[in-house]
């Protein structure tokens, strides 16, 4: 009857010294809500039909910054683009994708459609969801992690140019730092 005790005994405060380490370690943890903007420029010259530019897009967050080792957690909760501004051609239409680290996600993927008129879209303030498959936000969340930096390209063609269009991405991130 006393070992069965001790046995209860033991493994009550084994069971309270976990939960108190458990609320320990959310006490020193910094959970971190940031929007990341970038605008990316892509000019075709007259003559070309075909476009391949990349933008870096960081956590500036200095609690980030200050603890990338410590890292937790890290999850894109939405990651949208818009075409800002178009100068040169009128009327010209896209189509291409977006690459995170080895995954591609085609854009302008909209209704039926795998491409957009830049002069309509920039007119009409289109916002896209980039509703993208686990793949390519896993390689774009790495990417996050290891630097707190990613690199985010497009390419794709143009059925005219010249042509100068930007392109904001933004990236709703929450991280979860340790912060001990």
């Amino acid at each position: 009857m006393m070992k069965k005790i001790i046995t209860f005994f033991a493994l009550t405060l084994f069971a309270f010294a976990f939960n108190a380490c458990d609320a320990i370690d959310e006490l020193t943890e910094i959970e971190v809500d940031t929007t990341i903007t970038e605008d990316l420029t892509i000019t075709v010259a007259e003559g070309e039909t075909t476009f391949s530019e990349s933008v870096s897009i960081s956590i500036d967050d200095e609690d980030v910054q200050d603890n990338l080792d410590k890292i937790e957690n890290l999850q894109i909760e939405k990651l949208t683009y818009q075409i800002i501004s178009v100068s040169g051609t009128e009327d010209v239409i896209a189509s291409g994708s977006f690459t995170a680290a080895s995954s591609t996600y085609p854009w302008f993927s909209t209704g039926d459609s795998a491409s957009v008129n830049l002069t309509t879209a920039a007119a009409d303030g289109t916002v896209y969801e980039i509703e993208v498959n686990q793949t390519f936000v896993d390689a774009f969340e790495a990417d996050l992690r290891s630097g707190a930096t990613a690199t985010l390209s497009a390419s794709g063609t143009v059925s005219d140019a010249p042509v100068t269009f930007v392109v904001r991405i933004t990236a709703d991130v929450k991280v979860t730092v340790d912060a001990i």
